[in-house]
């Protein structure tokens, strides 16, 4: 049985709707599969939601899906097994509707762009308005750059010089949301000011750990990976979780560990980049593998 992975924004959150370029990968520590129920257990909490996912317009307009066999596959028991915690930004509708149209889709297609549309579509469901990038990622189980807010193509990273760093997951333990925190953003990139920040110094120096970290640059990667955490702590307050602030600014003063919002921020994960294990080991007490860009972990605050 095929295992969808979970999914993270690396890179670009929040500028990504500015139109700056941003990297989603698959994160196969958390994940999903199709899964049946065993006779006389109970049923399955989301059951109600995945019928009414099956009923939906969203689905119907998927060209060669058999929406018939998925209602009927869920009325004899199957389900989608996930470990991908719901409200962390890390794709669990996406992995879903990755799952629906692997499983389902007659007539599948390798154009990107189509893809992309495709997942746009079905994941509209959940959200109202998607973009397609978390199934598509997840469906490819590929690293994708982002241009333009549309645009998707492959990555092709250089081997790290020195090694690549460690990243991590940090749990602040909080809930987040993500709609005011949008809003709250674009609402800021409005302001002349605001703009001009971004433009002079986030923009940059965002593009410049990009670059690093498609050539496998370690020497330029950690000091605009510095700068783009020192912008989001003093710049981005409602999106840092109150319960890593403290952590966010020592991290600042030393360098050998990183912080910078994950996903929408607010709450659920923040992402963590160490230049090896034992600076995390060290502030955090623990480290625990969750997706492969050499060593890369979740731990508790």
């Amino acid at each position: 049985m095929r295992h969808y992975p979970s999914k993270l924004l690396l890179f670009g959150e929040h500028i990504l709707l500015l139109g700056a370029r941003a990297l989603a990968v698959p994160v196969p520590a958390f994940g999903g599969q199709w899964a049946w129920q065993a006779a006389g257990a109970p049923a399955d909490i989301w059951a109600p939601r995945m019928q009414a996912f099956a009923a939906s317009e969203q689905l119907a307009a998927v060209a060669g899906l058999e929406v018939a066999r998925f209602q009927t596959d869920l009325n004899n028991g199957l389900f989608f097994e996930s470990t991908i915690p719901a409200g962390y930004g890390l794709g669990s509708s996406g992995a879903l509707c990755a799952a629906v149209y692997d499983r389902y889709a007659t007539k599948k297609t390798t154009d990107l762009a189509r893809l992309k549309a495709v997942f746009a579509g079905m994941e509209s469901f959940f959200h109202g308005q998607s973009s397609g990038i978390d199934p598509l990622t997840i469906y490819l189980n590929r690293a994708l750059w982002i241009d333009n807010r549309t645009e998707v193509s492959y990555v092709d990273p250089q081997p790290w010089t020195p090694a690549a760093p460690v990243v991590f997951l940090l749990d602040s333990h909080l809930p987040r949301q993500t709609g005011p925190l949008v809003q709250w953003f674009l609402e800021q990139s409005r302001a002349t000011a605001f703009a001009r920040l971004l433009e002079q110094q986030l923009f940059p120096a965002h593009e410049a750990v990009l670059e690093a970290w498609q050539n496998g640059d370690g020497e330029n990667f950690w000091p605009a990976l510095q700068q783009v955490s020192a912008f989001q702590f003093e710049h981005f307050p409602p999106m840092i979780p109150a319960t890593v602030r403290d952590v966010w600014k020592t991290c600042l003063n030393k360098t050998d560990v990183l912080l910078k919002i994950c996903g929408a921020g607010g709450g659920g994960f923040v992402l963590g980049f160490a230049a090896e294990k034992n600076a995390v080991i060290e502030k955090f007490g623990t480290f625990a593998p969750v997706f492969p860009f050499e060593q890369h972990d979740v731990v508790e605050k």
